[in-house]
């Protein structure tokens, strides 16, 4: 997922570190019921003056909180409205003050998407750093306090794809760094996150791609993982999975991923969208609706979370969730589905 921030907070010299005793892992079951509902709709680039490149946004964002937006239905069933992190920094005082106001007044806690890395002086500039020249833990406070300022109920935080970025990816703008150093500045950034937000749950998001990580996906993140449990004490709370869907056998492959999170002692989250090379709205939304079908449906599939974001060309409208073609009417398509 390309969703490179003006982002989040990072260890400087000598804070954060890793704890000295570790809990014993507590196994997770499914969840009994279906999954949760997130819905993280792109902002429109009205909005966003400092957007990265590549998010050209919805033409109808502001129009989700505006009074009797046509998404009732789909509104009651959400529990989680998800945000960018840059966004929330860069966006107008009156726009920030409209979404919060609506998601408080329709009860839809918050999720935010941040990065947590340090660039060093030869590397960063990709997705998951914060941006050089500036310190993790300066960004981060900004736009929390900024949130905090207006009573945003901050409920949880996706780190974006720390480990992928920052050990990972064979990209000679990664700092390649190790996984444990990875991991205990994830837990540092966690720390900065719970002086303002002491009951925010900061979890993980990685890109299932299977070409780039040793000896396999599984394995790789089986081990980081346990690099941050041993950093912090305690598992991430929950695991996102961002899918190469271009991957024939995508869908076993999460099930894997599903199991292993809550062996982990973790929730499973996963992320429905559709191409950044889709044409027409009908196109991304019809790609969304397939790959949950297939996940929840054929594969049998029960995540935790179920997220619907979209950081690509499409689709340019979220209203109305009666139409087949708009997110939420995709979303809407979801909800009938019973899954």
């Amino acid at each position: 997922m390309m969703r490179a921030l003006v982002a989040a907070a990072l260890c400087l010299a000598g804070c954060g570190g890793a704890s000295s005793v570790s809990a014993p892992v507590t196994p997770l079951a499914p969840v009994a019921a279906r999954a949760a509902i997130w819905y993280h709709p792109e902002p429109s680039a009205a909005t966003w003056p400092g957007a990265p490149s590549g998010m050209s946004g919805s033409l109808d964002f502001v129009s989700l909180f505006a009074a009797n937006a046509p998404w009732p239905h789909v509104m009651a069933k959400t529990s989680i409205l998800g945000l960018y992190a840059g966004w929330v920094l860069q966006t107008d005082e009156q726009t920030l003050q409209q979404t919060i106001a609506f998601a408080n007044a329709h009860h839809l806690g918050l999720e935010l998407e941040a990065p947590a890395l340090q660039p060093a002086a030869s590397c960063g500039g990709i997705e998951g750093y914060v941006p050089a020249q500036t310190t993790v833990q300066a960004i981060t406070l900004s736009y929390l306090n900024r949130l905090q300022a207006l009573n945003a109920d901050v409920q949880f935080i996706k780190v974006d794809e720390p480990f992928f970025f920052g050990s990972v990816v064979n990209d000679p703008r990664s700092c390649g760094f190790s996984v444990a150093d990875v991991a205990s500045q994830v837990n540092a950034y966690v720390q900065v996150v719970h002086g303002v937000y002491p009951n925010a749950q900061v979890g993980d998001v990685e890109p299932i791609v299977t070409s780039q990580y040793v000896p396999d996906v599984v394995t790789a993140l089986g081990a980081y993982h346990a690099a941050y449990r041993a950093a912090s004490g305690a598992p991430f709370p929950f695991f996102f999975a961002d899918i190469d869907f271009s991957n024939p056998s995508w869908a076993t492959l999460v099930k894997t991923l599903e199991l292993q999170t809550r062996s982990e002692g973790s929730r499973f989250g996963i992320i429905y969208i559709g191409d950044q090379l889709d044409t027409s709205d009908a196109e991304w939304t019809g790609k969304v609706v397939a790959r949950f079908t297939a996940y929840e449906g054929a594969t049998g599939g029960h995540p935790d979370y179920a997220l619907f974001q979209s950081w690509q060309p499409h689709p340019l409208y979220n209203l109305p969730e009666t139409a087949a073609t708009t997110f939420t009417g995709a979303i809407n398509a979801y909800i009938a589905a019973g899954y």
